[in-house]
């Protein structure tokens, strides 16, 4: 077996100073860069959905942990699919309820959802939640923004609760809006209408009241 040692550093004088260029190598190795130049985690700010409180966390992070209640968060998109067997979804991610999906019972708490399939069941969403095709929901939907795609036919039983709703279909529900409802051309809204402002464009129609609401 070869033997290894480490060669000595000759020194032109017998203090045992290290030369200028080898003390300053040393040192650059065994120091940690300052503040202002360490690099920076990108970060972002969700909603805990255990206490509802914000919170930032890595961007790129597939889970995290509340800094207010210490959940574990879980933060990866999620695809349902027909015959899943999957019917509680938690996630800080995106959710997409395939064409395929007839399912019942879902319960969904993420940030954007994706309806292009029939699932029913209670939905919350942080951010978007998107209606893609036609549905039956024995249950109630929550979004900051609720779109309905046009050509859509949606039944809701237990309401609809979001801060912008933008109807381009046929949509059946006790609406509740923190901001605005807007019925595109061609669209129908059939139920109570709780909100500060109700945009009806021509050719849409409401077919219920309209409570005008003072906004958050």
């Amino acid at each position: 077996m070869p033997r290894y040692s480490t060669e000595p550093i000759v020194v032109s004088v017998a203090s045992g100073i290290l030369p200028e260029g080898e003390r300053s190598r040393r040192v650059a190795l065994t120091s940690f860069p300052p503040l202002s130049k360490r690099v920076s985690v990108p970060l972002r700010e969700v909603v805990c959905y255990e206490c509802g409180q914000r919170t930032q966390v890595p961007s790129a992070a597939l889970s995290a942990i509340c800094s207010h209640c210490r959940a574990h968060l879980k933060m990866t998109d999620v695809e349902i699919k027909s015959g899943s067997q999957r019917l509680t979804v938690r996630t800080l991610g995106d959710v997409t309820v395939h064409a395929d999906a007839v399912l019942s019972q879902l319960s969904v708490t993420c940030r954007n959802c994706y309806l292009n399939g029939r699932g029913s069941g209670v939905y919350r969403c942080s951010g978007l939640l998107k209606v893609s095709c036609n549905n039956r929901i024995e249950g109630s939907l929550q979004a900051a923004r609720m779109e309905v795609d046009r050509g859509v036919e949606l039944v809701i039983t237990q309401g609809i609760m979001a801060d912008e709703l933008i109807v381009s279909g046929r949509v059946s529900s006790r609406v509740v809006s923190r901001k605005s409802v807007v019925l595109r051309r061609g669209a129908e809204l059939i139920g109570a209408c709780f909100a500060p402002e109700l945009i009806i464009e021509q050719g849409a129609v409401h077919r219920g009241e309209w409570h005008q609401v003072r906004p958050d």
